[in-house]
């Protein structure tokens, strides 16, 4: 991940926002979270990023070479993501106290899986993290609502990317995006549950302070456009 500047998120100041459709107004603030960790714009369907990053960023960042590759990732994305195994290991980190019982308890029912233990285990420390800093406050309805926007926010970032590239014309671009937003609002009601919802995810991918300090920093830039 790259360093988030301190300036803040980059905002467009495309006209063409202003008239979009609700929807898709509300698609590309799913992808907010993502967007600024990726230094894209962020209420446009135009990155903002020059041709030679956007290719290093769909083969570094979301492992695609290609169309089949984008498409794939995009499917995979609206069915399953990292949502189906957030929702198996979350009643395991909200019923016990230490992250050595939390460990044990995984293995023991998901012998060998050491991916899904792995990423379990980033979220429980960062939820002990969270809660030391309580700055933001993580709650127990944010663990619960899971982690919807963290699929949907690269979603919409990714369907950005490759429209950009050219791998998908802007329509289908634009449902994709939408498709995002209509899965979010499923179980998140607000632009600051979609952040959250968005932070948690990320935070499974990673163990280390520093990484999950610059999503964090992501978080609070955002707050305004959460007022």
């Amino acid at each position: 991940m790259r360093n988030v500047k301190a300036e803040g998120p980059r905002i467009s100041l495309n006209p063409l926002n202003l008239i979009l459709a609700s929807p898709r107004k509300q698609g590309l603030r799913v992808g907010y979270m993502e967007a600024i960790a990726r230094g894209f714009y962020l209420n446009c369907m135009p990155t903002g990023v020059e041709r030679e990053r956007l290719s290093a960023i769909l083969t570094t960042h979301y492992h695609c070479a290609d169309a089949d590759g984008v498409t794939g990732l995009m499917e995979f994305l609206v069915n399953e993501g990292d949502r189906v195994a957030y929702q198996i290991m979350v009643p395991y980190l909200l019923s016990t106290e230490s992250i050595d019982e939390f460990e044990e308890i995984i293995h023991r029912r998901f012998f060998g899986v050491e991916r899904f233990v792995t990423q379990g285990k980033n979220l429980y420390n960062f939820v002990k993290y969270a809660e030391e800093r309580r700055d933001p406050i993580i709650w127990y309805n944010d663990i619960q609502r899971g982690i919807a926007a963290w699929d949907m926010g690269q979603l919409v970032c990714l369907a950005r990317l490759a429209r950009e590239w050219g791998y998908i014309g802007q329509e289908e671009a634009w449902r994709y995006i939408e498709q995002a937003n209509a899965i979010c609002r499923e179980t998140l009601r607000t632009r600051e549950e979609i952040d959250k919802s968005y932070l948690l995810g990320s935070t499974m991918k990673s163990d280390k302070i520093d990484e999950w300090d610059q999503m964090l920093f992501c978080y609070a830039a955002l707050d305004k456009q959460r007022k």
